[in-house]
């Protein structure tokens, strides 16, 4: 059986590609905030007021007024493990240390609500690009205070105390998650299903970074089949409430 990555210890090499390099902007976001839902980006920069982060690289960069521009928020994210741990390695290049990832994820437990509230406190690695960061293991974890702080601060801002803390499932191949997997991770305690949250994990770890990761339930995903939840009234609301959760983890003063 071939290993992964197929290079024996790489994760011990130096890369040859190097991380962009300055000069940057003076005083740039000191936190990010990575937005997946669209719309949700689009609502905070029509009602809120932010400044433009000067910015050559993936994604749009918005500083957030209410945090004094130390907490930026960053969306037209492209999809995946590759563009999340790019846009890591390129903000990380800036200046910026902390790091949240929020969004939709799919639901694996049957008791799982619609809708419900999930921070992840490891990720199962099921992509490739977490390899080529860390040593082999099966898991790789958030900043364990970070974590703690966006599930407190959701806590307080969606006005509930039904916020899941556990094991989320990042996986390359959203069309070919399978019954047998589903199962087994059920059985094990595994919360959702998502793409991005091992590979932000990673890289923050080797950069010597924060990150955490928090998901809005907008699917459910269990031995019965699929069942979308898209539309439910809401998910929306409760996006915008992670979000806000995530901005106040994220500044000085929470």
């Amino acid at each position: 059986m071939t290993s992964y990555p197929m290079t024996e210890g790489k994760h011990r090499s130096d890369s040859l590609v190097p991380l962009p390099a300055g000069p940057f902007p003076a005083d740039p976001p000191r936190a990010a905030v990575l937005c997946y839902p669209r719309w949700l980006l689009r609502e905070v920069l029509d009602s809120e007021p932010t400044s433009t982060y000067p910015w050559a690289y993936r994604g749009d960069v918005h500083r957030l007024d209410a945090t004094d521009g130390q907490v930026a928020l960053v969306g037209g994210i492209g999809v995946g493990a590759p563009a999340a741990a790019m846009l890591v390695e390129e903000l990380g290049a800036h200046g910026v240390r902390q790091f949240i990832v929020i969004g939709m994820a799919g639901g694996l437990q049957n008791d799982q609500e619609p809708c419900g509230f999930v921070v992840a406190d490891r990720a199962l690695r099921d992509e490739g690009l977490s390899h080529h960061y860390l040593p082999p293991a099966r898991f790789c974890t958030p900043s364990t205070e970070l974590a703690a702080r966006l599930t407190r601060e959701l806590q307080t801002n969606a006005g509930t105390t039904s916020v899941r803390v556990g094991t989320t499932w990042t996986t390359d191949a959203p069309y070919r998650e399978t019954a047998e997997e589903v199962r087994r991770y059920q059985t094990e305690g595994v919360l959702t299903v998502e793409m991005e949250a091992a590979a932000v994990f990673a890289v923050a770890e080797v950069r010597g970074y924060d990150a955490a990761a928090g998901f809005v339930v907008s699917d459910l995903l269990t031995e019965r089949g699929w069942a979308g939840h898209f539309k439910t009234q809401r998910l929306r609301p409760n996006l915008r409430a992670l979000l806000v959760a995530a901005r106040d983890a994220l500044t000085p003063s929470s």
